[in-house]
């Protein structure tokens, strides 16, 4: 018996219980069933599309693609920076989609092709970090949450080392997943294993998910988007894997094995569920998932056709799920589509910040518009 493992587990229990649910744990309705609340709203003087963003310690800082700057904002919404970038140069920064707040309030960021800069605390250039390899990767970014700080090293899903394609169909088996990263000597070392719980794991062939992680404390969580499952990795212990947890949610689809490599049937199909975003906290981890379009309906409406992606939206639910510390499940929480992405939980007893869908519920605004939420325990 390994009881170094069950010394970890144990330790972990300090944020989050690693055990499996009793039947009397989840008939506690009263303590796991959840309410998602609109408590206010804050608009931010600045008319353009948000491309990325987090928000940490009372400050937002926002990406707009279109004109490569990043808007800082305080939680009246009044912008406090704002800073357009070159894409040449000497204090280029290109595409700074993946945005971390650090606590004194200078950023890190990456762009979807992998680049890493360091951002002061006015939004102005302070570097570029280039590591010894480029990234494979062409694709990701927005609001996924692949960046991260931990013993003051970054952490990235930067795929490339020894050559590795982030696209071939076993490159989750088959390789280290992130890597982390020593900005003042641009190297970096590879990190995380996909666990055996994963079927990415296995030699079949499936979708290729998008991937996220979040680091909180000593540990770090980690999703593959169109998997219930959360898994968790402990940083002190060489990044030891501990436990996945397994949301078990009520309809969440998937097109299941392929049959050869190189095969996508989500979006052509059908819909596969998908984790929009998760939030670990030390109440809870908060999962944000859509259950995914079953073929029959998809086929009925044509949904295959690109300009009727935007209806999809009508065809699934989106829904809030929480991981409780004790392991047990919440209830099935429906967010409706007119909340938009979040930009950050840090504590699920405390308002957080989500952009406000305004091209859904059909108003056109000359400002950008945040809710800002409350989950409260029913």
């Amino acid at each position: 018996m390994n009881y170094n493992h069950i010394f970890n587990l144990a330790i972990i229990l300090t944020v989050f219980s690693c055990s499996a649910p009793t039947n009397k744990e989840t008939k506690s309705i009263s303590s796991n069933e959840w309410e998602l609340e609109v408590l206010d709203s804050i608009q931010v003087d600045y008319l353009g599309t948000v491309d990325g963003g987090d928000f940490h310690n009372g400050t937002g800082v926002i990406f707009n693609f279109k004109e490569n700057k990043l808007i800082k904002f305080d939680e009246t919404g009044k912008i406090l920076f704002e800073e357009s970038y070159p894409k040449e140069g000497p204090s280029k920064i290109q595409y700074p989609t993946q945005i971390k707040i650090l606590d004194d309030g200078s950023v890190i960021a990456a762009s979807f092709m992998g680049w890493l800069y360091e951002i002061n605390k006015d939004l102005t250039f302070e570097r570029e970090i280039k590591l010894e390899f480029p990234t494979e990767a062409k694709d990701g970014g927005g609001l996924l949450k692949n960046l991260d700080v931990w013993n003051g090293k970054i952490i990235s899903y930067y795929p490339g080392r020894d050559g590795a394609n982030p696209y071939d169909p076993h490159f989750f088996r088959d390789h280290f997943l992130l890597e982390k990263i020593d900005a003042e000597t641009e190297t970096s070392e590879p990190m995380i294993r996909i666990p055996n719980s994963s079927r990415y794991s296995t030699d079949k062939y499936y979708e290729r998910p998008f991937l996220q992680f979040v680091v909180l404390k000593n540990y770090l969580y980690l999703t593959l988007e169109n998997e219930p499952l959360v898994h968790v990795y402990d940083l002190s212990q060489n990044n030891e894997y501990l436990h996945t947890f397994n949301f078990e949610p009520t309809k969440f689809l998937d097109n299941g094995e392929h049959s050869k490599p190189y095969e996508y049937i989500s979006y052509t199909k059908m819909r596969d569920a998908s984790i929009e975003q998760f939030f670990p906290t030390e109440e809870g981890i908060f999962v944000l998932y859509t259950e995914g379009i079953s073929e029959d309906i998809y086929q009925q409406n044509d949904l295959k056709d690109p300009k009727n992606f935007p209806i999809h939206k009508n065809f699934q639910r989106q829904i809030i799920k929480i991981i409780n510390p004790d392991s047990t499940l919440s209830n099935e929480i429906d967010v409706p589509y007119s909340i938009g992405r979040i930009l950050n939980i840090t504590s699920l007893s405390k308002p957080f910040y989500a952009l406000r869908n305004d091209e859904y519920i059909g108003e056109e605004k000359e400002y950008i518009t945040f809710y800002k939420l409350q989950l409260k325990r029913k």
